[in-house]
């Protein structure tokens, strides 16, 4: 749930970020869904980090720290490795050589607090109830569409 919920967020917050700075929509997802796994993948290694951390404050820096390390390597990988540039934060204020920008990392740190303090204990609670055996169906029936969507296009 976690991951399908910042895989869906992570979509929005890519197309908000286009229409903001180039008035068009671009569906920044790499799959047919309304989806950006990385973000999914990324809180998922967030909560294992923070999962026992009570301070915002420390969840905020070092999701900013950690995502800001991740954005730069991965954006040199690719771009030396594949030489092909996939974002870049030319035309944002404070970035280092377009690969990162101190205002896309506060707002991925801001975006990680708010989700790991406030949508992760919803989850939590919600997992332990009585209906975690539908939640658990739901999901797992939401996953095998998302699945069967992506292999559809992919000829499988």
């Amino acid at each position: 749930m976690m991951f399908l919920s910042a895989s869906f967020i992570g979509w929005i917050y890519e197309i908000i970020c286009m229409y903001a700075l180039f008035r068009i929509y671009a569906d920044r997802g790499v799959l047919h869904l309304p989806m950006c796994p990385i973000y999914g993948f990324g809180i998922l290694v967030l909560y294992l980090i923070f999962r026992n951390v009570k301070n915002p404050g420390v969840i905020f820096f070092g999701s900013v720290c950690i995502t800001t390390a991740v954005e730069y390597f991965t954006y040199v990988f690719v771009e030396y490795k594949f030489h092909r540039i996939l974002w870049t934060y030319e035309s944002w204020p404070l970035n280092y050589k377009g690969r990162i920008s101190a205002v896309s990392s506060l707002i991925f740190g801001i975006m990680a607090t708010l989700f790991l303090k406030l949508m992760v204990p919803l989850f939590e609670k919600f997992f332990e109830s009585k209906a975690k055996n539908i939640a658990a169906t739901v999901v797992t029936a939401i996953s095998i569409f998302c699945i069967a969507w992506e292999l559809r296009f992919l000829g499988a």
